[in-house]
């Protein structure tokens, strides 16, 4: 069985003003919230496929929060990013980890009438104390390893570029250690080593290519990389039996749309592209991942399927 993923973390626009070290009083209508996530409804749709979208509960209002709700009736995952996607979660004590987790799943079954069964952790970072705490609540599966020491050489440069530039980012990196990891579903709770029972909670990874490089296979790079390295990493790929393919809430955003994008433009390499190209991307990719056998599911169900012992 060969599957693809494509999830989206769907972090409020305050997220990125973080990450850029820029200061904000709030926003009252984030065009993440109102437009990116219908963009990426009507793409799913629009290709038959199912996703996940991992929600920060922090930005949702009575306005927009009909949102989760559309996305449940169109037949997609909602999973846990934490309650306000503070990038020092796996920094905090463990039982504020603890009502962090607790907050956001709570917000998210009751509003959205779902049960959650995975998380995502702000900026990929993770410790044994944040897994340990999603086991207790319940969750199966974690998606927040992202073996690209790349990705990790490059942000820990731009948040010291930012930090000498005085606009210190809120973004961290936990540990170097999780740059490291294998490319396909695992168990990380392997502690019955018999062949009926290998585990009860899988770590998903997101994917990255080529070897050293771990170049990461995200909304970014879809986007932004020129057509020629696109098609490289989707030559590459389709060698795999698992595809996880990561995107943000802000990929399908347009830069014109919204004067709360005004601050980042310049700064945030997702809004230097026209809307038609980012849609496009997408759909040349999940047109290669479909023409190639790839089965488009949600997180949820891949991580059923590895429990199942039917996934290796």
């Amino acid at each position: 069985m060969k599957i693809a993923c494509i999830n989206v973390d769907v972090d409020p626009l305050i997220c990125y003003y973080a990450i850029h070290g820029i200061k904000t009083s709030g926003i009252s209508e984030d065009p993440v919230y109102l437009n990116g996530i219908r963009r990426f409804l009507e793409l799913f749709d629009k290709n038959s496929i199912k996703g996940t979208f991992f929600i920060t509960a922090h930005g949702f209002t009575a306005k927009n929060s009909e949102i989760l709700r559309e996305i449940v009736r169109s037949g997609h995952e909602i999973a846990d990013h934490s309650f306000s996607h503070d990038y020092q979660l796996t920094r905090l004590p463990k039982d504020e980890i603890f009502q962090e987790i607790k907050k956001n799943k709570d917000f998210l079954e009751e509003t959205a009438g779902i049960i959650c069964k995975g998380f995502r952790s702000p900026g990929y970072n993770s410790s044994p104390e944040l897994i340990s705490v999603l086991k207790s609540v319940g969750y199966t599966y974690d998606s927040s390893l992202f073996p690209s020491i790349s990705y990790y050489l490059a942000k820990w440069f731009l948040i010291h570029l930012k930090k000498l530039s005085g606009h210190e980012s809120k973004s961290i990196i936990s540990s170097f250690a999780d740059a490291f990891g294998r490319y396909t579903p695992e168990f990380i709770d392997k502690t019955v080593r018999d062949t009926k029972k290998e585990g009860t909670f899988v770590e998903l990874p997101m994917t990255t290519l080529f070897p050293i490089a771990n170049i990461p296979l995200i909304g970014t790079s879809i986007i932004a990389f020129p057509s020629f390295l696109l098609d490289m990493m989707l030559q590459i790929s389709k060698s795999r039996s698992f595809i996880n393919i990561e995107a943000h809430g802000i990929d399908l955003c347009d830069a014109g749309e919204s004067p709360h994008f005004d601050p980042l433009k310049g700064k945030q390499p997702d809004l230097a592209f026209s809307l038609e190209r980012k849609i496009e991307r997408f759909r040349h990719v999940i047109d290669f991942y479909k023409n190639n056998g790839f089965e488009f599911k949600p997180l949820a169900e891949v991580a059923e399927i590895k429990l199942k012992g039917t996934i290796k």
